[in-house]
């Protein structure tokens, strides 16, 4: 390396100055002894005496304290000059005898070999070319020829030393620029460096170490580096870390290193094996991990409260929905009992508007619960067995009475080529068709909007539906279509003052789409109308013969007697246990009431029960509890039907697992009611059991 990790290069440059100046000595009295010896002549022999004396001089200078680098390289390529000079006039005055001037070319190359500068060789070899060939005009015992000859031999020869030394120079010139720009990386780097050898002896250190360990340079120069661990290695992490010098010639741990004082502290270390011949070197790169072991320290702090808000945000959400969901339950179902009475017009339109108002309350609430579902990534799929055309006409059932109501045709064209059975989950695309079409009759006044289903796509056992919704509404306009599926936004703040939402029904929308293999894209004209497409992976699933008495069997629902089952609701609140018998009774099924999980063992002890609906917060023992004890008696085990106002996947996969065997959703009126005891009675009016 050229200096040190630490140290300027102007000492080296002296040193090098100073070797040049012992050789000038050198060779001033190899010349002059050579001459003597050879010729056994002793004339001018005082030039010889003066070049000897500069060149011993200008060589003693160069052990001066605070010597100039420069100043004496300066010295240096004076004595260069005295002493080429000498050695042209010995040329001259001997009129260019060949050893003479072989001792020409030699000092001649030894000296431009020395310059590092291409200006100075270059200034150097003209003075010697210029001088030669005046030297040589005034030489008159030399024949044409000859003369001749020297001329040639003195330009070519210069000039193939001038074009080494260009090479040279700019060699040198390279290297020193990519030694500085290497030394000033080191230098300014944050990471510590360490140069030992094979076994750890530091030779060289840069300044991030004094600065990072509190250590003076002298203090760690030749002395171990395991002084600065910890911990010593052990044998094995020594043999492991040698295999991979040897084979990559790198190795990067993670260790605690020692500060001057005893501090200890992380850092990671990487160290290259450098080989230099048979010799090899190893280089220590420290880099202080302290603040990003804090930084780590902190991600995890921030992670474990973050998830902590979530479960916190879960359960909140949960009991919300809970508390909200039961009174409402009251509100809808005795609402829905109301309606079944004999009302005069205007206690219909009042009873007509409770329900409306609870239902659009509902609609709030599980809006909010959906895109908290979204944000979680709880958002999950049920693919079953589905028929679309039901599922249209279940959408279409829902919204044509709005639809009427504002004077607006709801039209739906569906390819007759769609089969009749596909496995997809016909909750989730009836939210996404309720929706958008639900969108449509909402911001039309005018007009018509169309439901258009047709397949995209059908290869194999594999169908894409594709799903249009055409409006002839207020549109959109084109700068506000960015802000459409943005949560909690509306393309304008008129709009939610107008005609209501949270604006998260898109969003929610974009995100089943998208769950369901599909992709949601809109086209609009502010005043003309909106166009919302979007297409549906699903998988083809053979007919089923019993489908059309299984259908029936549902349309026959009404005036199935319910009267041999003996049911148990679980449940604390008083108005939903009134609102609950109530509709037990206008299906007429036998009862039994208990207000927390210890009562609904008891009754389970005094009387075998083939349904019970257990609300899942209960005092004294929840509906898990109850149900865990149920199942781990070995007594009669009846149908346990989860009532509950949590919607989330996880609540309802706790209720799987604590032995349940459905879920009935608050709120719910009579006709949902009435599904769940179907589901659990065949045709014959045997409970089918669920353990079996």
């Amino acid at each position: 390396m050229y200096g040190t990790l630490s140290q300027s290069n102007s000492g080296r440059g002296i040193k090098f100055h100073r070797v040049m100046a012992l050789s000038g000595v050198i060779g001033v009295s190899l010349f002059a002894f050579a001459f003597i010896g050879i010729l056994g002549s002793r004339e001018l022999i005082w030039d010889r005496c003066i070049c000897l004396l500069l060149a011993l001089a200008i060589y003693i200078r160069g052990y001066f304290p605070g010597i100039n680098a420069s100043q004496y390289a300066r010295w240096v390529i004076i004595m260069f000059y005295v002493h080429t000079t000498q050695i042209l006039w010995s040329v001259i005055w001997n009129d260019f005898d060949v050893f003479y001037f072989l001792s020409l070319f030699i000092t001649g190359q030894a000296y431009v070999y020395a310059l590092r500068n291409e200006s100075q060789a270059f200034w150097f070899l003209l003075y010697i070319c210029v001088i030669s060939l005046l030297g040589l005009s005034w030489v008159s015992n030399l024949e044409p020829h000859d003369k001749t000859f020297f001329a040639f031999t003195i330009v070519v020869t210069t000039s193939l030393q001038y074009m080494a030394s260009r090479i040279k120079c700019r060699f040198i010139r390279e290297m020193r620029m990519n030694q500085e720009l290497l030394q000033s990386l080191v230098t300014k780097t944050e990471t510590a460096i360490f140069m030992t050898d094979i076994n750890g002896n530091i030779f060289d250190i840069n300044p991030r170490v004094t600065e990072l360990f509190g250590y003076e340079r002298d203090e760690l120069i030749d002395r171990d580096f395991k002084i600065l661990r910890k911990d010593n290695l052990t044998n094995d992490e020594i043999e492991f870390g040698l295999t991979e010098l040897e084979k990559s010639r790198f190795w990067n741990t993670q260790t605690r290193l020692v500060k001057k004082g005893g501090a200890e502290f992380h850092v990671r270390t990487s160290i290259a094996l450098i080989k230099n011949g048979v010799k090899k070197y190893l280089v220590y790169r420290v880099q202080d991990m302290t603040f990003v072991k804090e930084n780590e320290a902190k991600i995890i702090v921030a992670k474990e409260n973050a998830e902590e808000a979530a479960i916190a945000k879960s359960q909140f959400l949960a009991i919300m929905s809970h508390e909200i969901r039961t009174p409402l339950n009251g509100v809808i179902a005795t609402a829905s009992l109301l309606q079944q009475t004999d009302l005069n017009l205007e206690q219909e339109d009042y009873t007509n508007t409770i329900r409306k108002s609870g239902q659009s309350l509902l609609m709030l609430i599980n809006d909010i619960l959906e895109f908290s579902k979204m944000e979680s990534g709880k958002m999950m799929l049920d693919p079953h067995p589905s028929n679309p055309q039901e599922i249209i006409f279940d959408v279409c059932d829902l919204l044509r009475p709005h639809a009427e109501n504002k004077g607006i045709d709801l039209r739906v064209n569906m390819n007759s080529s769609i089969p009749e059975r596909l496995l997809l989950d016909s909750h989730r695309l009836k939210q996404v068709l309720i929706n958008l079409t639900g969108n449509a009759i909402k911001f039309t006044d005018r007009g018509a909007v169309e439901l258009n289903i047709e397949n995209a796509e059908l290869i194999h056992d594999s169908v894409t539906l594709r799903f249009e919704v055409k409006d002839s509404g207020i549109g959109i306009a084109k700068d506000k279509m960015h802000l459409l599926f943005q949560s909690f936004t509306q393309v304008d703040s008129s709009t939610s003052r107008k005609y209501g939402g949270t604006g998260l029904g898109l969003a929610i929308s974009r995100q089943l789409i998208e769950l369901m293999g599909g992709e949601v894209s809109v086209s609009s004209e502010e005043g003309v109308g909106t166009t919302f497409s979007f297409s549906v992976k699903c998988s083809v699933l053979a007919a089923e013969k019993s489908g059309t008495q299984g259908k029936e069997l549902k349309n026959k629902n009404d005036l199935f007697d319910f009267s041999d089952m003996k049911v148990l609701v679980a449940e604390d609140n008083e108005i939903n246990k009134e609102v609950f018998r109530y509709m037990l009774d206008s299906i007429h099924v036998q009862s039994d009431f208990a207000d927390d999980g210890t009562k609904v063992l008891e009754a389970c002890i005094n009387k075998e029960y083939d349904v019970i609906f257990m609300d899942m917060q209960m005092p004294v023992m929840d509906g898990l509890q109850a149900t865990r004890a149920i199942r781990s008696a070995g007594r009669h085990q009846p149908v346990i039907v989860a009532i509950t106002a949590n919607t989330f996947k996880d609540d309802r996969q706790h209720c799987t697992d604590a032995g349940m065997n459905d879920f009935l959703c608050k709120p719910f009126d009579v006709d949902q009611l009435r599904d769940v005891l179907m589901r659990w009675k065949n045709a014959t009016g045997d409970l089918i059991n669920p353990a079996a």
